[in-house]
């Protein structure tokens, strides 16, 4: 599988962490509190793969990651720019676009301590 660097202008997120959550009192502030014990942050990524890259690409993400449910390590593009090894999972749908020798997929990869 190539690094999940992504296509240039593809990469991206909404959210560089997770929200705290947050909890409402009758008497007195708000309580806020992190979600989780790691730091999770969404990317954006589109990748264009030839047909036996789509091939290799399809059956990682059916067949080794059970249809995206587990989590998996790979190169990903650090905030220095640098390619590290993370922690990541697919959240949401892959799509994928035929454009006849190629392939386009994207999809949201959540990289943990990004």
């Amino acid at each position: 599988m190539p690094p999940l660097i992504g296509q240039i202008g593809s990469l991206g997120t909404e959210q560089l962490y997770i929200p705290p959550q947050e909890t409402q009192f009758d008497d007195g502030p708000s309580r806020m509190r992190r979600r989780s014990l790691f730091d999770e942050t969404p990317r954006s990524i589109t990748l264009k793969l030839t047909r036996a890259q789509f091939v290799v690409f399809r059956a990682f993400v059916r067949d080794t990651l059970n249809c995206g449910a587990r989590r998996f390590t790979a190169s990903v593009r650090q905030p220095d720019g640098h390619l590290g090894q993370r922690t990541c999972r697919i959240k949401g749908a892959v799509s994928e676009t035929d454009q006849g020798r190629t392939s386009t997929v994207a999809f949201t990869l959540v990289v943990q301590d990004w």
